[in-house]
């Protein structure tokens, strides 16, 4: 059936699967105030109350639809708790009296669902609710809580030497109940739980089977134990909630007194060394005396293994917690408590006992002084007390032998109180500083179990705060000839020590151990004549360390190794500014793109030393080294001997000296190449980053890619970045010849960090910075490291979306307009401007996309050609898109086109008077449908002259001839263009086409008479000019002519001269006369 009601009140909590949280939502969603419990037509079947113990037919079992319920009724004979214990998660129960009041079925304080405070006795209404989205079934039970229901098993006792009573469970609807014997005001720990893998629930109650036990209390106790409150009787009520391994289950509840300890074993204190009379037992409290507050070791031991444990005052309270030591806060009686939450024994055949030592006692120590001490732990769990004939203030060390083949040994100090003052770490390093009040005890015991419990030991111990006997140990070289100190161990031996004079040393100096037989590591440790250690060294067969010596004191140097037979050599060197008196090569820093520096390799694990110089200490130098087979690591000291960069095959930065010490090695358990080559290149001074190093504008999407080619002489190119300071690249580096070796990157932060590293996929460099803000960087890229030259192509691609501090943004595009037809260059400005950004056109739902040119080094131009062929005119919306966002940037108009002259027309034919020209209209930007005309005489349009062709007139003879072409098409604006302008010249001579002829009588004082001849042209005016015999006649220009007796005997012609306007002049010679008689 539906039910309406089936959301649980808000305070409630459960744990269910989030169906069940929204099917809850949508019920609550429904409620519209009080209702009835159970609708008016529904039956609810009658529940039988279960009683304590195996419930049997108490089980009810129904199957519920999604989201609804079932109803039963309930007859509570009493008030009082009753629980309600469901077996599926998605259900649970609600109690309703007659009068539709809802019980309360939650305990707040425990956070328990299902207890029902019922009021009174009297019928109630159960409603089983399924709160998830499909059908199922649960069983339930319904078990009152109080002291009346029977099955609760007869009390049992709370003392520690009863064994647990072990129940079975027949599921995880059965609620048992277990009387105990306690009383008012005691403190009490509950402990219970499956005998195999399970979970369990348990609760101290009273006659009301309300939880009133456990609680956390103010003084914060175990929350497994609590002070019993009320009048009692008590009981304990408890449920197998899971059994890994099916029901029925074993399980057990355990109620312990710990204010009133019964049945408990009694221990005292015993004295250091082997623990005699051991008593091994299953029962787990112990109660012992002490006359005194202090330190003690409060341990759990048995034939394997010993750990500390918790113990308790007279109160019952926690006087200290499983640690060492146990600080008891007064002289008293405690309980020591060996279990813990598991109720069963571990084992029946693995007893154990207590084992109780006080750190402030001497009893059982062995006085001992420096030198070696042997002994043995014969018995687990077992300390051992050496006295020490040291005074207060003294520094010591207590070295044990690496590997040994006795117990693994740990050792602490203590003083006359039992006050820790060293540990073992501390001892091993010689650096354990007496401060308490003597005398002094080293306690001797091991953390191993089983067959590494015991065994011998062997310890040395040495005062390494006053003058010994030790061997110098000589100041050495670089050189193959320098000074070192042999040592050997064996034959009981594994500690050797050796001294550094006072006035033999300088600031910082490297120590190089080498095992040179046996093949067995040792370690060292330095100490100034304080006992203060300034360095040590793991233990190794060939290493180093650097050690920062105390000006003016001694030095004490330990080395620690096995008892087997070995010898091994020890130098000291000089790594500071003096270095070179000690070996150290001299050579000055290059220049960037420089040449390196070459050297030769001893055999592997042989420190070279190089001393690089410069300038200034404000001088930044790179450093790498390079070698045919990648093995050599440097490492770099200043001139104070600092060291500046990590002991690696990594290039790295240094500054802050005019000095840098750098060692090269091979690690001896690698093979070394014949020679290797240095790098020391001045990648900055003072003045910032060096003037080789190209300035890029912007990272914004990574660097590159740049190529060229690196060898020995030219080492290194170098680029100043403008990162931010979360930056990170990719860098991609190809040799463009094929080769498998490639240029190696640095990228140096302002902290002159290297942020490159090489993983399986490539180099990665961070800009190193420690926020988003600038943070400049510095890129090196170097030859590669197992080859001599490269020839290079390299990127660093950004990692993120951006690097940089710029972000993406859009200023303007320009221009605004264009003209159809054409192809117009729009420039974007703005910052981070990426090389995919397009620019996009946008009108009516049609689109014009620019095509990106190129974009500016420093991402703040970008250009694109926007072809503008077949668009119409008209304004469009104009955006530019980048990888993230659009930028809408105002609007652009398309204008009609205009036709453009790309050749200039031409004035063609003879510009003279009279001649026919014609003008070539030149070329067009587009293919004109047609022509105008003007033809113009100086500058000046002449009157309908606008054919293509124009017949010159006479009057612009010696005037500027041009002529204007206009272009016309259609949807286009006309062009117009201008020839170049020609002079007019006369025009041709008129021609005789018939010559003069002469008539009269050729005789003297008779005249003669010319014809002017027939001319074309047609002559406007002629002119004459008579000749007698070639000779021409003086004042004869006229047409006719008197005849002279000068003429007599001579014979007579005429020239006629045909002139017409605008024309050269024509003439013609008539045919001769006869001789003129008298």
């Amino acid at each position: 059936m539906s039910d309406t009601h089936s959301c649980p009140p808000t305070r409630r909590r459960r744990t269910a699967v989030f169906a069940v949280v929204v099917s809850l939502f949508a019920s609550l969603l429904t409620l519209t105030g009080a209702s009835p419990a159970v609708a008016a037509d529904e039956e609810c079947a009658p529940l039988t109350l279960a009683s304590f113990g195996d419930p049997g037919d108490a089980v009810t079992k129904t199957t519920v639809p999604a989201e609804s319920s079932t109803c039963f009724t309930l007859t509570a004979s009493a008030a009082g708790l009753y629980l309600v214990t469901l077996d599926h998660i998605d259900f649970y129960a609600r109690m309703h009296a007659a009068d539709g009041t809802e019980v309360d079925c939650y305990e707040e304080r425990f956070h328990q669902e299902g207890q029902c405070q019922v009021p009174a006795a009297d019928t109630y209404t159960l409603k089983v609710v399924n709160g998830s989205w499909s059908q199922g079934e649960t069983s339930f039970t319904v078990v009152p809580l109080g002291a009346d229901t029977p099955g609760c098993f007869d009390p049992v006792g709370t003392g520690w030497d009863q064994a647990p009573v072990s129940r079975t469970s027949t599921g995880e609807l059965e609620v048992d109940c277990q009387r105990f014997e306690g009383s008012p005001g005691e403190r009490v720990r509950l402990t219970h739980g499956t005998k195999a893998y399970g979970d369990t629930l348990a609760w101290i109650t009273d006659e009301t089977g309300a939880w009133i036990c456990p609680r956390v209390t103010g003084d914060h106790e175990d929350t497994r134990s609590c002070v019993l409150p009320g009048d009692g009787p008590y009981r304990v009520l408890s449920k197998v909630t899971y059994a890994g391994s099916g029901y029925p289950a074993e399980y057990a509840v355990k109620v312990r007194s710990l204010s009133d300890p019964q049945g408990c074993r009694t221990a005292t204190l015993r004295p250091f060394g082997p623990p005699e009379g051991l008593d091994y037992g299953t029962n787990p409290c112990f109660t012992f005396t002490v006359d005194k507050a202090g330190h003690y070791l409060v341990h759990s031991v048995d034939s394997y293994s010993a750990s500390a444990v918790r113990v308790f005052d007279t109160d019952g309270k926690i006087a200290c917690r499983e640690s060492d030591p146990c600080r008891l806060p007064a002289a008293g009686t405690y309980t020591a408590v060996l279990d813990g939450a598991y109720p069963f024994p571990y084992t029946e055949s693995d007893p154990d006992d207590l084992l109780l030592l006080d750190r402030a006692s001497d009893a059982g120590c062995v006085a001992t002084e420096t030198g070696f001490y042997r002994g043995e732990l014969s018995t687990v769990g077992q300390y051992d007390c050496l006295a020490l004939d040291v005074p207060q203030g003294s520094s010591i060390a207590a070295l044990t032998p690496l590997a040994a083949t006795g117990v693994d040994t740990e050792l602490a100090v203590f003083d006359r109180d039992g006050v820790a003052q060293c540990t073992s770490t501390e001892l091993a390093a010689g650096n354990c500083a007496l401060t308490g009040p003597a005398p002094y005890r080293v306690l001797v015991h091991t953390d191993d179990q089983g067959d590494g419990a015991t065994g011998p030991y062997t310890i040395a111990f040495h005062r390494t705060d006053a003058a010994n006997d030790c061997p110098v140990l000589p100041a050495g070289s670089f050189t193959a000839d320098g000074a070192k100190a042999t040592l050997s161990t064996g034959d009981g031996v594994f500690s050797r020590c050796l001294t550094i004079p006072a006035d033999a040393h300088t600031d910082a100096e490297v120590l190089q151990l080498v095992n040179t037989s046996g093949g067995v590591a040792a370690k060292f440790s330095v100490l100034d004549a304080t006992g203060k250690q300034v360095c040590d060294r793991i233990a190794t067969t060939n290493g180093w360390g650097l050690c920062r010596l105390t000006p003016g004191q001694a030095h004490t140097v330990l080395l620690t190794g096995r008892e087997s037979a070995a010898t091994y050599t020890l130098a000291r060197r000089d790594v500071t500014a003096s270095a070179s008196a000690a070996g150290c090569v001299k050579s000055g820093a290059s220049k960037v793109g420089g040449p390196s520096l070459a050297g030769t390799y001893g055999d592997p694990g042989t420190l070279t030393c190089h001393q690089v110089t410069t300038a200034a200490a404000t001088d930044v130098l790179h450093l790498d080294v390079r070698d045919a087979l990648g093995t050599a690591n440097i490492i770099a000291f200043g001139g104070d001997g600092t060291a500046e960069c990590s002991f690696r095959n990594r290039s790295c930065a240094v500054t802050g000296s005019t000095t840098h010490q750098v060692l090269v090695q091979t690690p001896a358990n690698l093979k070394a190449a014949p020679a290797y080559r240095l790098d020391a290149l001045r990648i900055a001074t003072a003045d910032g980053p060096a003037p080789e190093c190209t300035k890029v504008p912007s990272v914004s999407y990574g660097y590159g890619p740049i190529t060229g080619t690196l060898d020995e002489q030219h080492t290194a190119v170098c680029a100043v970045l403008p990162t931010a300071g979360y930056d990170r690249f990719d860098a991609e580096i190809t040799d463009t010849t094929g080769a498998t070796t490639t240029a190696v990157p640095a990228l140096y932060n302002s902290a002159w960090s290297n942020g490159c590293i090489l993983t399986s996929s490539g180099h990665q460099c961070s800009a190193g910075g420690s926020s988003s803000g600038a943070s400049p960087s510095l890129f090196l890229l170097g030859l590669p490291e197992k080859a001599s030259s490269t020839s290079y192509s390299a990127r660093l691609a950004c990692f993120s979306t951006l690097c940089g501090t710029d972000k993406v943004s859009v200023t303007a595009v320009s221009p605004d307009t264009g003209v159809a037809e054409s192809k117009v260059t729009l420039t974007v400005t703005g910052t981070a401007l990426p090389a995919n950004a397009t620019v996009r056109l946008a009108q009516s739902g049609r689109t014009l996309t620019a095509t990106t040119n190129s974009v500016s080094a420093d991402h703040k131009t970008l250009t694109a050609t926007l072809d503008l062929t077949g668009v119409a005119p008209g304004t469009w919306s104009v955006s530019v898109f980048t990888n993230c966002c659009q930028y809408a940037r105002g609007t652009f108009s398309v204008t009609q086109p205009q036709l453009k002259n790309t050749a200039a027309p031409r004035v063609t034919g003879a510009a003279k008077a009279g001649a026919k020209v014609t003008a070539a209209p030149g070329s067009w930007s587009a293919t004109p449908t047609s022509y105008t005309y003007q033809w113009k005489a100086d500058g000046k349009a002449i009157s309908g002259a606008t054919a293509a062709s124009y017949t010159v007139p006479a009057s612009v003879v010696g005037k500027k001839l041009t002529v204007t072409v206009t272009a016309v098409r259609s949807g286009w604006q006309s062009g117009t263009a201008t020839s170049a302008a020609v002079t007019v010249a006369k025009g041709d001579a008129p021609k005789a086409t018939k010559l003069p002829v002469i008539s009269g009588t050729v005789k003297v004082g008779r005249t003669l008479k010319t014809t002017k001849g027939t001319w074309s042209p047609a002559a406007t005016s002629y002119k004459y000019q008579w000749y007698a015999s070639g000779k021409a006649i003086t004042g004869a220009t006229k047409s006719s002519l008197v005849l002279k007796s000068a003429q007599k005997g001579k014979k007579i012609t005429v020239k006629v001269i045909a002139l017409r306007t605008g024309h050269k002049d024509g003439s013609a010679v008539s045919k001769p006369t006869g001789t003129v008689k008298s």
